[in-house]
């Protein structure tokens, strides 16, 4: 009888959490850096410091597989960047450009899939981000304070027209993703990470171009749901306008 219920009192504590991960990262140029994985309400669960170029989190219990930060404090600068973790490993490469998303070997086929979109889209907006680094650049130098008012507004506006096109760029890349594989099942949460708020209708259009089956999963619901919804009010706004 006791065997049966030590049985069962390891099965509830195995229950308890989704695992154990182990993770190994590098990163240069980020030396005594502190490392953070959070959860989705900004809650710390593990953390570790840079040490002569690399972090590890060894063989920790893992709450639940889903959706984690992994946040990296340099100075006053902050790096987030969106990982899944399940049971497993991940060597973690931390990219020595901010605007680049990490690179990270594992057997989590969602991580993989999160890889492969980032990695995608890095591809693609590569050029235009780097301009934005050049005007941002510009726009943080000490010395903008003593330019004449003219080329001061010229930065502004390059800061403002580049911060614009990166929405239509999310969209065009995303496009790009969703005609090359329509079954990727993170496509609705990739989509709720965008700014699909401010820009529901072609959003929504992209959605549809999604499989049948994404779009009738557990995320693919929620997220479209609220799509078709904001593309109504979008639409019906335009109507209205028009009068």
């Amino acid at each position: 009888m006791k065997n049966i219920y030590y049985i069962i009192l390891a099965f509830l504590l195995t229950g308890c959490n989704a695992g154990n991960i182990d993770i190994n990262g590098t990163a240069k140029g980020l030396e005594g850096a502190p490392v953070s994985i959070l959860d989705l309400e900004g809650k710390t669960i593990y953390s570790s410091t840079i040490q002569s170029g690399k972090f590890s989190i060894k063989k920790q219990a893992l709450p639940e597989a889903g959706y984690y930060t992994l946040s990296i404090l340099s100075g006053n600068d902050t790096r987030d960047y969106e990982i899944y973790l399940e049971d497993g490993s991940y060597n973690i490469d931390v990219p020595q450009k901010q605007s680049d998303y990490l690179k990270i070997a594992t057997t989590s086929k969602t991580q993989n899939k999160i890889s492969a979109y980032y990695n995608f889209e890095n591809d693609l907006m590569a050029k235009h981000r780097q301009q934005v680094e050049i005007w941002k650049a510009k726009l943080n130098d000490p010395t903008i304070k003593d330019l004449p008012e003219a080329e001061f507004q010229n930065i502004l506006d390059h800061v403002e027209s580049n911060r614009n096109r990166e929405d239509g760029l999310h969209i065009a890349s995303l496009d790009s993703f969703i005609k090359k594989d329509p079954t990727n099942d993170i496509i609705p949460h990739i989509i709720a990470n965008m700014n699909y708020k401010s820009y529901p209708y072609p959003y929504y259009n992209l959605f549809k171009k999604s499989s049948l089956e994404v779009q009738n999963s557990g995320e693919g619901k929620k997220i479209g749901e609220e799509l078709k919804i904001l593309a109504k009010k979008a639409e019906e706004n335009v109507i209205i306008h028009k009068r």
